[in-house]
C-alpha cells in the first residue's frame, strides 16, 4: 500500500472513530468493533414501531374510527406505548394506506407488554380484529432512532410529511450513518427533520427518514435550497451507492396524530 493510500485510510478511520466516539460517550473508540451496530447507531432509550395498514378502498373513514378505538383501548392498558404519528398516504406507490408511528417509552418492556396484550387481552384483540377486518394487508416493524437525529416532537398544524425509506446493501449501515451524521446538518435550517430510524425487526438494513413541510410548494423550495448548499451533493454522492431500493411517500396527518 502506498504512503498516500495509507494516509487516506488513516484519515477515513479517524473520521469514523470521531463519529463513533460521540455515540459511545467517552468509551474507548477502539472497542466499537466489538459492539453491535444497534448500540453504535443509537443511544435512545426508546423503541419505535411502524405500522402500515392497507385499508379497503372507500373505507378510510370507517377504518380511522376503528383504529381510534384500538388506539384508545391500547392506551388504557399500556399508557407508556404512545402514538406519535398517524397518517394516510396522499401520494406514493400505494394509496388507501395508513402509517402509524408508535413510541415504546419503556423500550423492550413495552414491546413485551404489547405482545402479551395482543395475545391474552380480549378487549385489545377485539379492537385489533375490528381494524384487521377493514384491511387487506398489515405489517409492523420495530425500529430505533439514529443518535444524530432528534426524537420526534409534537408539531402544530399543519404539515405534509415526506416518509423516505431506503433498503441498504447489507453491511453498510455504519457507512450510511457516518455520512448522514454530517449530512443532516444541511437539512435542519427549516426545521424539516422529524426523525430517522433503522430497522430492528422486520426487513433489516432498512432506514426511514421523516421530513415535514408546511406545504408541497415549501417542500420544493426547501429541497432546492438544500441542493444549493456546498457539501450536500457530497452526502448524496457517497450514500447513493449504498442503496438497493428507495421510496418516498407523501403523508397527511390524522386527527389523533401528535405530528400535525
Amino acid at each position: 500500500m502506498s504512503a498516500t493510500s495509507k494516509c487516506q485510510q488513516s484519515g477515513e478511520n479517524e473520521e469514523k472513530r470521531g463519529w463513533i466516539s460521540k455515540l459511545l460517550k467517552g468509551q474507548d473508540p477502539s472497542a466499537w468493533q466489538k459492539q453491535s451496530h444497534s448500540s453504535l447507531l443509537s443511544n435512545s432509550e426508546y423503541m419505535y414501531e411502524f405500522q402500515t395498514h392497507n385499508y379497503r378502498p372507500g373505507e378510510q373513514e370507517t377504518y380511522l374510527k376503528a383504529f381510534a378505538n384500538y388506539k384508545n383501548e391500547l392506551n388504557s392498558k399500556a399508557p407508556s406505548v404512545e402514538l406519535v404519528g398517524s397518517w394516510t398516504v396522499a401520494y406514493g406507490r400505494t394509496r388507501d394506506q395508513a402509517i402509524h408511528l408508535w413510541r415504546h417509552n419503556k423500550s423492550h418492556e413495552d414491546v413485551d407488554l404489547n405482545i402479551a396484550l395482543h395475545t391474552k387481552d380480549a378487549a385489545i384483540r377485539a379492537a385489533d380484529n375490528d381494524v384487521a377486518k377493514l384491511c387487506g394487508r398489515r405489517k409492523n416493524i420495530i425500529v430505533k432512532s439514529f443518535s444524530y437525529w432528534k426524537e420526534p416532537e409534537n408539531r402544530p398544524p399543519s404539515h405534509v410529511y415526506d416518509l423516505r425509506s431506503y433498503v441498504l446493501q447489507p453491511g453498510t449501515m455504519i457507512e450510511w450513518a457516518s455520512a448522514w451524521a454530517k449530512g443532516i446538518n444541511y437539512r435542519r435550517e427549516h426545521n424539516q427533520d422529524v426523525g430517522g430510524f433503522f430497522a430492528q425487526v422486520g426487513q433489516l438494513y432498512v432506514v426511514y427518514h421523516i421530513w415535514a413541510y408546511p406545504t408541497m410548494s415549501a417542500r420544493n423550495d426547501t429541497r432546492t435550497s438544500t441542493w444549493a448548499k456546498p457539501g450536500w451533493d457530497a452526502t448524496v454522492a457517497y450514500t447513493v451507492p449504498l442503496i438497493k431500493k428507495m421510496q418516498s411517500k407523501i403523508l397527511t396527518p390524522n386527527e389523533f396524530s401528535q405530528l400535525q
